[in-house]
């Protein structure tokens, strides 16, 4: 099971640099701890797409008050960064190898599924425009569960769909939340350290900690 967002798709890094341009182009330096909160509170506009453009927005003005964006300014910066942030959503690249190792996945029997926070409609879209749609037996997105990651409910869903057991069954993602969801349906679980999210990867330690998606085919093929 793979989540979506950061995890195949490389959308991440861009928006936390395409945001923290924006700021910046407003004449408001940040620190290192304020690029710490852009990159938290990023997650949380992830996990909100599909869902309404006030709450996009909502969480917008939220780090722009966490950041120390004056009122008048966070305006202009909800605008601008809510866009570009769109945009980026929308026209995002596969990391690289990511076909290859959905290839490779395929080819030693094993069946895919996605469980993603993004809509039904967005990640189909998606994955469409990916040409990786066709790999994928299951998608579990976020109106298939009342409570999405980092509870168990859309994991469980893409077994019951899949017959499978949580233990013949390895969640893949590269936020905390993905693995705290496939810890608690009992599956195992691989952090990829590909995105803005990796102290707290660590800190959370899945079950292996990957740098490349490549990794995953030999790292599950000796998971048995």
């Amino acid at each position: 099971m793979f989540d979506f967002d950061g995890t195949l798709v490389d959308c991440m890094k861009p928006m936390e640099k395409a945001f923290v341009k924006v700021v910046e182009g407003l004449g408001i330096p940040l620190n290192e701890d304020a690029r710490v909160n852009v990159g938290n509170n990023l997650g949380a506009i992830l996990l909100s797409r599909g869902s309404s453009r006030l709450m996009e927005a909502f969480l917008l003005w939220k780090i722009g008050g966490l950041i120390g964006v004056a009122p008048h300014k966070r305006v202009i910066m909800m605008h601008q960064a809510y866009f570009k942030l769109k945009h980026i959503a929308e026209t995002a690249s596969l990391y690289k190898g990511v076909p290859e190792t959905l290839q490779d996945l395929q080819e030693m029997g094993l069946r895919l599924a996605i469980v993603t926070t993004r809509s039904r409609r967005d990640v189909l879209k998606a994955l469409r425009r990916l040409s990786i749609d066709a790999y994928f037996e299951v998608i579990i997105a976020r109106e298939d569960a009342e409570r999405g990651k980092p509870f168990p409910e859309p994991v469980l869903k893409a077994l019951e769909y899949l017959r499978l057991e949580p233990s013949e069954t390895v969640m893949v993602g590269d936020m905390p939340t993905d693995i705290q969801a496939g810890r608690r349906a009992g599956t195992r679980t691989i952090g990829l350290m590909t995105g803005i999210f990796n102290r707290e990867l660590i800190k959370i330690e899945p079950d292996v900690l990957v740098h490349s998606i490549s990794d995953v085919p030999k790292i599950v093929g000796r998971m048995g």
